[in-house]
């Protein structure tokens, strides 16, 4: 995976672009006495060893992804702890849990609690099974994740508020990681993928309504207007039914 001196100018562009679909669909409101719980658990899920390999290399040693030892030596939970270590030094640490925290927090705001936490080990268990076929170079971090958890977001708004803008928006996206494969930069990847696995769980949900139940897919949800202010602010919160999504 070969990262081009334009992939960050694309990378930003992808999460301005999910940015503005969270923007114009319902969402929960959060707060100081309800706080997004899911989003923080997977933060610190992936900042703490990521932080602490800095001091512990023998976390990446143990964590990180390397199909040699997947596939020869049975070391199956590397596919799935990779995305807890990181490979890109400092600066890319950083960058990743930045990232991560803005997409982990709207994630459960438009797909809610519950969705949250069965979307990000779905992603995980879907897009790993390649580590267990294929022997690809070793590595780590949480950009995989992260981008097609973004991402995800544009498909369930094209299933479940389809309009002019979100498919213009989506369409964007995927240009973005097109732009991405072209240039060596295998990142385009999960940022193309992100949308089909939104739109699959969108179709689930509308099979299963009663155990999954994405905020965006609540009839009764008002639609967030682009630019205006945040659900959190008291004066645009939802109503109580709406909040009650995840309880249920």
């Amino acid at each position: 995976m070969t990262d081009h001196v334009l992939s960050p100018a694309l990378y930003v562009l992808m999460i301005v672009v999910v940015m503005k679909i969270v923007d114009g669909l319902p969402q929960l409101p959060f707060g100081p006495r309800n706080p997004p719980r899911a989003a923080i658990g997977l933060w610190l899920l992936v900042a703490i060893p990521s932080l602490l390999q800095f001091a512990f290399p023998q976390l990446y040693d143990a964590l990180h992804r390397d199909s040699d030892l997947i596939i020869d030596q049975h070391q199956w939970w590397r596919a799935f702890t990779s995305f807890m270590v990181q490979d890109g030094g400092v600066g890319g640490t950083a960058f990743n849990l930045f990232v991560l925290a803005v997409i982990a927090i709207a994630a459960e705001r438009v797909w809610g609690t519950r969705m949250l936490l069965v979307m990000v080990p779905a992603l995980l268990l879907v897009f790993s099974v390649d580590t267990f076929l294929v022997h690809g170079p070793p590595g780590g971090g949480n950009s995989g994740l992260t981008f097609r958890l973004a991402t995800s977001i544009a498909g369930l708004a094209l299933l479940t508020r389809p309009s002019r803008r979100h498919y213009l928006l989506a369409g964007a996206i995927v240009v973005d990681g097109a732009v991405l494969l072209l240039l060596g930069d295998g990142h385009g990847e999960p940022m193309i993928t992100g949308i089909v696995a939104g739109l699959v769980a969108g179709v689930i949900q509308r099979r299963r309504p009663r155990l999954w139940h994405p905020v965006a897919a609540d009839p009764r949800a008002r639609q967030v207007a682009p630019g205006a202010p945040g659900p959190s602010e008291p004066n645009d919160a939802p109503a109580r039914p709406e909040r009650d999504l995840d309880d249920r």
